[in-house]
């Protein structure tokens, strides 16, 4: 028998041969390294993790050929910057994480990769980073002991090099360490600026190669809004290389697309492919002809430059490249997002475009014009339209009146005008309140005698020295349902969210220009269903509800620009028009913001309302002496319509879908 050895002797002797196992490895890294390019390497080493792919395994560049020559220009001593804008799950960490895994094992170089923020970098290296170094045996031998301080979450040291993880959000871990080796992830979700008045985090970050010959820069990123993605405009400064195939017919390249537009405008621009959504075949757009996805990837593909003489390499891929996606399931989100723009739901588009197509969402809608509005006034059957399920008012505080706006709303968003009007008074006297308080106490009926009344009302309390009367007079009024609000600014602002500050507890921030985008996008819906806006007009034409010329001149007072800041950031901006005044537009605002505050999850809210009807003849409630309230008139026990054969669905069934 073996004399047992004891527990200390065993962990000796691991570590000894682990020593030994980081020795070998460490002597290998002293031999002349062969002439090997990443992808080379990637498909030599590289192993797949199952938590990272459908297809875990070997790597192999046949299943992404358009990472290829990208991974190759990472070896190529001529090329410094590299940007790359992909569709969503194109493999853009995976391009850097194979990368890394060249660098550690064959040619060691300090490296900093930067993600939008400090917990995503730990996420990073705890999922993608650990997972390679376990699954890939020529990393695993390099990989510090766990229990070292060569080895930590945003940390890690190895023969030659060390490599630094951290946010964009991080001023410290920025400028902790210079390092040839830059890797910039998801830059459209960086902060505009690092904090303090620091500047821009990719410029702080840059600088930190000052010193270093072989410098090299990666940028990735899906892309965001036109004049706010910077992962475009650091595109269309460099070769802007797109992922093209040859037509099986005419042999000419072209990208894959949805509609056939042709890219930037000049002599070596390159065309997209039209792809019909019957056969799902791809329609060349220089001889016309229609291919299947299989026929067009017979004859391979290939990067085609637009700006073939810029000093930074570029390379733009969408998702009809994608190996697990397939193009049906692109066209299903396509047709998804149009009709949620009928709804009045403009953000599966925009996801859309960025998501799949690669491209910077568009906005077209920024101006309407205020005679259009005004001849397109309609006469209500009743004071409560039909179709309105729920009642919000908001209330926009002057300093010698009070705007009230009060505004029906349906399913998709549609809405209608029911009273905008002006209370004349000082707002730090409790008699002008009072009149609010009138006002606001009213009820509308539907042309059966159903009634309703508001369900939430909130007032505008940004004026610092209004700030006291307004919080009094809505902590007084709560179970009614009247909210204090503050508008922020910003496209990136949530609709609706409570505020942190103490001494804003009550308060509810709104995310206005967010609320502005929809509003000019709904006013130029000019047929009743989802997202239309609706004024009322007397029934000979005259003027009802405060529905003024005035009114419509302030409600399409502001429109959207494209601003430069004082770093030189594009960014979208609010303005007003030749001074006019936007009392309107702003209490449209307060009213949307209100009716997410009562639904959380308003579009559905109204959608189930909806299905009750009950501007319905036959469900009519008999008047009584106890009348019921407007919560209850909603919640009536009231039998379940079909949904297909209801009035609201076969108005939207006779518009169709956007395509």
């Amino acid at each position: 028998m073996f004399p047992r050895l004891k527990r200390r002797e065993v962990n000796r002797l691991d570590q000894f041969k682990n020593t030994l196992q980081k020795a070998a490895a460490f002597f290998q890294l002293l031999k002349p390294s062969p002439d090997m390019t990443v992808s080379e390497w990637a498909s030599t080493y590289r192993i797949l993790s199952q938590e990272e792919t459908s297809a875990p395994g070997r790597w192999t560049n046949e299943r992404t050929p358009y990472l290829v020559e990208i991974m190759d220009s990472l070896t190529d001593p001529s090329v410094s910057r590299i940007v790359f804008l992909a569709a969503r799950q194109m493999g853009k960490s995976t391009l850097f994480v194979n990368y890394l895994g060249y660098l550690i094992h064959q040619n060691p170089a300090p490296a900093v990769i930067i993600l939008p923020t400090v917990d995503l970098a730990e996420k990073f290296s705890t999922t993608r980073l650990a997972n390679m170094f376990r699954d890939t045996p020529c990393l695993k031998a390099l990989l510090p002991d766990d229990k070292t301080r060569s080895n930590k979450i945003l940390f890690k040291a190895f023969p030659g090099m060390f490599l630094i993880l951290t946010g964009a959000n991080s001023t410290a871990g920025i400028i902790s360490m210079p390092a040839p080796i830059l890797i910039f992830d998801e830059i459209d979700n960086y902060p505009r600026d690092i904090g303090r008045g620091q500047g821009d985090v990719i410029s702080i970050a840059e600088k930190m190669q000052t010193n270093f010959p072989n410098k090299k820069s990666i940028y990735t990123s899906t892309c965001t809004l036109e004049g706010q993605s910077r992962i475009q405009a650091m595109l269309e400064t460099s070769t802007f290389k797109r992922w093209a195939h040859p037509c099986p017919n005419c042999g000419k390249y072209s990208q894959f697309g949805l509609r056939g537009e042709e890219n930037p405008s000049n002599s070596k621009a390159v065309w997209n492919t039209r792809l019909n959504f019957e056969t799902m075949k791809a329609i060349c757009p220089h001889c016309n002809t229609e291919h299947t996805r299989r026929e067009w990837e017979a004859g391979g593909g290939k990067y085609i430059a637009q700006n073939p003489d810029a000093n930074i390499e570029g390379y733009h891929v969408n998702a009809f490249d994608h190996p697990s996606i397939t193009w049906q399931e692109i066209v299903n989100e396509f047709i998804e997002a149009a009709h949620a723009i009928k709804r009045g739901d403009f953000s599966l588009m925009v996801s859309f475009v960025n998501s799949r197509l690669a491209e910077v969402y568009k906005e077209k809608a920024e101006a309407v014009d205020a005679h259009f509005l005004e001849a397109r006034r309609e006469r209500y059957a009743a004071g409560l339209p039909d179709f309105a399920v729920a009642i919000t008012a908001g209330v926009d505080v002057q300093h010698d009146r009070l705007a009230v706006g009060t505004w029906a709303w349906g399913e998709g968003f549609e809405n209608w005008l029911l009273d905008y009007q002006e209370i004349y008074g000082d707002p730090k006297r409790p008699e002008t309140w009072k009149l609010l308080d009138l006002h606001l106490d009213r009820t509308w009926s539907y042309a059966n005698g159903n009634s309703l009344k508001i369900i939430r009302i909130a007032v505008d309390a940004g004026d610092g020295n209004l700030t006291p009367q307004i919080l009094f007079f809505c902590k007084a009024r709560e179970k009614r349902g009247v909210y204090p609000i503050k508008g922020v600014a910003g496209d990136a602002a949530p609709l609706i969210r409570p505020s942190k500050n103490a001494k804003d507890k009550q308060v509810f921030l709104v995310g206005v220009s967010g609320i502005k985008s929809d509003l000019i996008s709904w006013l130029r819906i000019d047929k009743p269903g989802p997202g239309m806006c609706h004024f009322p007009m007397g029934e000979n034409g005259e003027v009802v509800s405060g529905c003024s010329p005035d009114f419509f001149a302030m409600l399409t007072a502001e429109k959207k620009v494209i601003r430069q800041n004082k770093k030189g950031f594009s960014h979208y901006e609010w303005i007003k028009q030749g001074g006019a005044r936007n009392e309107a537009i702003d209490v449209f605002c307060y009213s949307r913001a209100a009716l997410r505050i009562a639904y959380p999850n308003d579009s559905k809210s109204l959608e189930k309302m909806a299905m009750r009807e009950p501007w319905a003849m036959e469900n009519a409630i008999p008047k009584t002496a106890d009348t019921v309230t407007a919560r209850e008139t909603r919640a009536a026990p009231v039998k379940k319509k079909n949904r297909s054969t209801s009035p609201r669905n076969e108005r939207a069934r006779a518009q169709g879908i956007i395509i």
